[in-house]
């Protein structure tokens, strides 16, 4: 695992799909990875809506942690009501990069294609040197996804790109970089 002394991660922004429901295998898993988070000294970000967003919250709130919800001004959906903070942005693709440029590192967990458009812009950032923050994919499918494509050599992945279906070991993951 790399280590960056000089990096220091506070905050992790967690990406997943808003449509997962409190029965779901996924959201459950985003609550214990709140709780991680949150015991280990990280603030989260996230979404601000439902689904895996709320589930992270949920998560960080038990354990007596910090998160952020980054919303849409002027969409009608429910804004997740674990949030402690909500920053509202004007658009989607704003939204996107605000939380982006909140993160000191990434958690994506298996979503749909809103997921997979997050976690691509991250990697395309990352490849062209514009971030240089660690990616952790939380989960079997993505992680499947991406060894898949790993297989195709015009298909650059990022070193800083970890795979794991624990939550404990995505937390081990980021306090490997403290240094």
């Amino acid at each position: 695992m790399p280590q960056n002394p000089k990096r220091s991660i506070r905050r992790v922004s967690v990406l997943g799909s808003g449509k997962v429901s409190e029965k779901d295998p996924v959201y459950q898993q985003a609550v214990r990875l709140g709780q991680a988070l949150a015991q280990e000294g990280f603030r989260v970000c996230h979404g601000g809506y439902g689904g895996v967003m709320e589930a992270v919250a949920k998560g960080c709130r038990l354990a007596g942690g910090q998160n952020a919800g980054v919303t849409i001004r002027g969409v009608s959906k429910k804004i997740n009501p674990q949030s402690d903070a909500e920053i509202r942005m004007p658009s989607w693709k704003e939204r996107l990069f605000k939380l982006i440029e909140m993160g000191d590192a990434y958690i994506f967990l298996d979503g749909a294609t809103g997921t997979l458009a997050e976690l691509f812009v991250v990697l395309e950032m990352t490849n062209r040197g514009l971030l240089s923050k660690p990616i952790i994919i939380l989960g079997k499918r993505f992680s499947k996804l991406m060894r898949f494509l790993k297989k195709d050599i015009s298909v650059k992945i990022p070193q800083n790109l970890h795979f794991t279906p624990s939550t404990a070991r995505a937390v081990k993951i980021l306090t490997g970089y403290r240094g």
